[in-house]
């Protein structure tokens, strides 16, 4: 059942009233009149979003919230408390209890609609990140305060000169853990602040530019991860602030307590998030970088031989493709230990990768085998550059902990194919791995192209790690 939402509310007038408000028509409504039959509902399908009357007989929110939040299929429920407007101590409450938001029932039917697609929105989205998000982190419920946190940067933003701007950002005392700042629409749109986790816009009854400032902060660069809260009272008027992109929506009355947990609450939703946006580049970089040289790794060569050898097909290029591998090895490994292998491994492989352009690729090919494509490159270009990185490693040693400098060397095989050769990235690395097994079996330290006699370097000495 998509889009479910639960009312639970002794009072069956307010019941009836609240599900005639909600579009129906996309979201299922259940209705249930005490917290036993809510739950009994809950147990038995799990809804998106819980609406509860906060004046609910027998109700104890934060345990309701914790109930919700403790099992994996109902963590991600978003509770909503529906209170009385006037009611400024139970909103506060309900918040700090662990509501996720807080609706009045006196609320006009397009504002509650546009909170319901929002809520919907959010709970969807955080059903991607439920695997690795904890309990306390979900977005169907507030998140755990942490023991210490940095302070949070809130940008307060308005367009109009009678928005008394100021003496909203100074209501903020140093117990919230908020610096409050000011900025002007026109400077929010043109450079917003890299720092600032969550953008307090603030709308005026005579209309004004706020709306076009949500949506330049929410495309820009630097501001496009910030958390935006909307404050309006126009409420009912044109689209909701909440449908073009706005986290949260307050009406200017609201009490500077509500609008700083509201803040805090943002901001540590954006924290989440960005740790996550974190976790996952560094997933990535893990699943293609090689953690011991920090160049490309198996599979992401893979990869871009794949794309190459498509954009070859497309659009026959120059190409050479050259394996490179580290003489005699296994002798500095015996000679000066597996860490110094490693530590000189990771050197060559940054002494390439230096000499490379950055257009070029250079991959950890196998153990102490480097694979380097050069587009663009022929055959001549290719013994040039070929030359100059067998100079940079031998021309190189290595410190190592003892300091011993190790002197290694590195043997070269190439193949290169022109426009009309129609050769794939595969034909050319066989090529070019035959022709480095000819300069390892030819003494070591050279240059071997495939298919040709011509010889670049000289033999290299008996042992190549030199004290």
């Amino acid at each position: 059942m998509p889009g479910y939402v639960l009312i639970i509310d002794a009072l069956s007038n307010r019941r009836i009233h609240l599900r005639a408000q909600l579009d129906t028509a996309a979201y299922p409504v259940e209705m249930a009149e005490t917290q036993t039959e809510g739950l009994a509902r809950i147990r038995k399908e799990a809804p998106d979003v819980v609406i509860i009357a906060d004046d609910l007989p027998g109700l104890r929110l934060r345990q309701f919230c914790k109930l919700l939040r403790s099992n994996p299929q109902t963590q991600l429920i978003t509770v909503v408390v529906a209170v009385q407007k006037e009611n400024q101590s139970a909103r506060i409450s309900a918040l700090s209890a662990g509501a996720y938001d807080v609706i009045d029932y006196t609320a006009e039917t397009i504002d509650l609609k546009a909170r319901l697609r929002s809520f919907m929105r959010n709970k969807h989205c955080s059903e991607d990140a439920k695997m690795r998000a904890s309990p306390e982190k979900v977005q169907g419920l507030a998140e755990a305060i942490p023991d210490f946190a940095p302070n949070i940067v809130a940008t307060f933003v308005s367009c109009s000169a009678n928005v008394p701007i100021d003496e909203t950002r100074r209501r903020f005392d140093s117990s919230t853990g908020i610096d409050a700042r000011c900025l002007a629409a026109d400077a929010a749109r043109r450079n917003p602040e890299p720092e600032t986790d969550v953008y307090v816009l603030i709308e005026s009854r005579s209309g004004d530019e706020t709306r076009e400032t949500l949506g330049a902060l929410l495309t820009h660069p630097v501001s496009r991860h910030s958390r935006i809260l909307f404050v309006t009272d126009s409420n009912g008027h044109g689209t909701s602030p909440l449908d073009l992109g706005a986290h949260d929506q307050v009406s200017s009355d609201v009490t500077a307590t509500e609008l700083a947990i509201r803040i805090q609450r943002l901001a540590r939703g954006k924290r989440t998030a960005d740790n996550e946006r974190k976790t996952t580049t560094e997933l990535a970089q893990k699943a293609y970088v090689d953690a011991l040289t920090g160049l490309n790794n198996r599979n992401a060569m893979e990869e871009y031989l794949i794309r190459t050898d498509r954009a070859l097909a497309e659009q026959p290029r120059k190409v050479a493709i050259m394996i490179a591998d580290v003489d005699c090895f296994k002798e500095i490994n015996d000679n000066h230990g597996h860490a110094a292998g490693d530590l000189i491994l990771a050197h060559i492989a940054q002494t390439l990768k230096s000499r490379l352009r950055a257009g070029d690729f250079i991959a950890r090919y196998g153990g102490e085998e480097f694979l380097i494509v050069l587009p663009d490159v022929a055959a001549g270009q290719a013994k040039c550059v070929a030359q100059r990185l067998r100079n940079a490693v031998a021309n190189t040693p290595k410190a190592i902990e003892n300091g011993t400098h190790v002197r290694a060397t590195i043997s070269i095989g190439i193949a290169a194919a022109g426009r009309s050769d129609r050769q794939s990235t595969t034909d050319l690395r066989r090529a070019a791995d035959t022709a480095l097994y000819v300069a390892k079996r030819n003494g070591r330290n050279r240059i071997e192209f495939a298919y040709r006699e011509t010889t670049i370097g000289t033999p290299a000495p008996k042992i190549s790690a030199a004290q």
